[in-house]
């Protein structure tokens, strides 16, 4: 059944009696001493951000390493690519406002859309956050998978949003039957990541169809993230015309390799779009992240090519995994969820002395041993399996 409530263990988000921060000297003790130390001095902060308790990110070192830890693409762009993107900045380009309209432009003929189907962003999390604003009241209920994306609970919560959750079970699966079970007239959203995130499972589209339409009985919205479509290839995109609740949010950090620049965009129809709209900024594109998403799109071959080698990686790392003699679970994202079982500590030690990023605070309603992994192109994966054979 789904559980409700407004935060949940190994969240990323807790309340203040129990945060699960890896440090609480980096993280919540910080926190609480700053606000004992000035709620006297200054304006109080909306109550949701009473309880609200993020994790600290690593702010330096991660282009010396080999960083399996975000799911980025791992390698980049080639370098004869660099140049080409950035041919043609001139002192204007620098001086002027972003111009948006040509990525607009093709983004939409990419998709087979119009132009009022596009909304660019500051990376696809924006345009996530962006539609919560403008569709969720506090006390309306959101429901979405346990776990996923992080940001879907910080930007439900800072709504005031009541979170309902479907529980992934210890084999890694999720009955569609308990979300739907879980709509009602109090919801407002439905958020699914499409692989999702940490698990990289997939929902068919047949039970996201059923959820798209028990959810529009509610006058409810469905989301579905496809950050991660390239390493999957299944869409909901075909569906747009069919169902006007439905938004699509796509990222140009994974397989499109521009993680730095911050670029996303959602889909969905005029209306959602123009509404959603409303919340941005004059200028939130950033020139360089928008002259670099057109170089992308007109060139979609660099995705694919990437995708490819993601996939000769991901061929040569379950093998030896397995060989190993090590539990993973079939993902559909470029990562992989690993179960270390007594061995965790002793690689993850391992793949930091090696100077291997790995995601390590893997968030699932259940205890385990897992890390997750970032699959990337052979040479890379050839370093992590090095990793792994020095701890069996």
């Amino acid at each position: 059944m789904p559980s409700v409530g407004l935060t949940f263990p190994g969240s990323g988000i807790a309340s203040r009696p129990a945060c699960d921060a890896p440090s609480c000297e980096d993280c919540y003790g910080f926190l609480v001493e700053n606000v004992v130390a000035t709620e006297k001095r200054v304006t109080k902060t909306r109550p949701e951000l009473v309880g609200l308790c993020r994790y600290p990110i690593p702010q330096t070192g991660r282009y010396e390493r080999l960083r399996l830890d975000k799911n980025e693409n791992v390698s980049g762009v080639p370098p004869g690519a660099i140049s080409e993107m950035l041919a043609g900045i001139s002192p204007h380009f620098l001086s002027a406002y972003p111009e948006p309209g040509p990525l607009y432009e093709k983004i939409a003929g990419w998709h087979g859309l119009k132009v009022e189907n596009v909304l660019i962003t500051s990376g696809s999390e924006m345009a996530i956050r962006y539609l919560f604003e403008a569709y969720l009241d506090r006390g309306d209920e959101i429901l979405f998978l346990n776990p996923s994306f992080a940001m879907f609970e910080v930007y439900a919560a800072l709504c005031g949003a009541r979170i309902v959750t479907v529980d992934f079970k210890q084999d890694m699966t999720v009955d569609p039957a308990e979300i739907l079970d879980g709509l009602s007239s109090r919801t407002k959203i439905v958020a699914i990541a499409n692989p999702n995130n940490p698990t990289g499972t997939v929902i068919l589209e047949a039970d996201l169809c059923r959820v798209v339409e028990r959810a529009s009985r509610f006058d409810a919205l469905v989301l579905v993230d496809e950050a991660y479509y390239h390493f999957y290839g299944s869409t909901m995109l075909t569906k747009l015309s069919s169902y006007e609740n439905l938004v699509i949010t796509r990222s140009f950090s994974k397989a499109c390799g521009l993680a730095s620049v911050r670029l996303g965009y959602a889909l969905s129809n005029p209306y959602v779009i123009s509404e959603v709209k409303k919340l941005q900024p004059i200028d939130h594109a950033n020139a360089f992240a928008l002259k670099l998403g057109e170089y992308i799109v007109d060139h979609e071959e660099l995705i694919w090519d990437y995708v490819a080698q993601v996939e000769d990686g991901r061929s040569y790392l379950t093998t030896e995994i397995e060989r190993m003699g090590f539990v993973y679970s079939h993902s559909y994202g470029n990562f992989l969820l690993m179960d270390m079982k007594d061995k965790r500590e002793g690689f993850i030690a391992e793949a930091k002395r090696r100077g291997i990023l790995i995601g390590t605070q893997v968030r699932l309603p259940f205890p385990n041993n897992y890390v997750r992994a970032t699959v990337g192109p052979l040479e890379e994966m050839r370093q992590l399996v090095a990793a792994l054979q020095a701890v069996v």
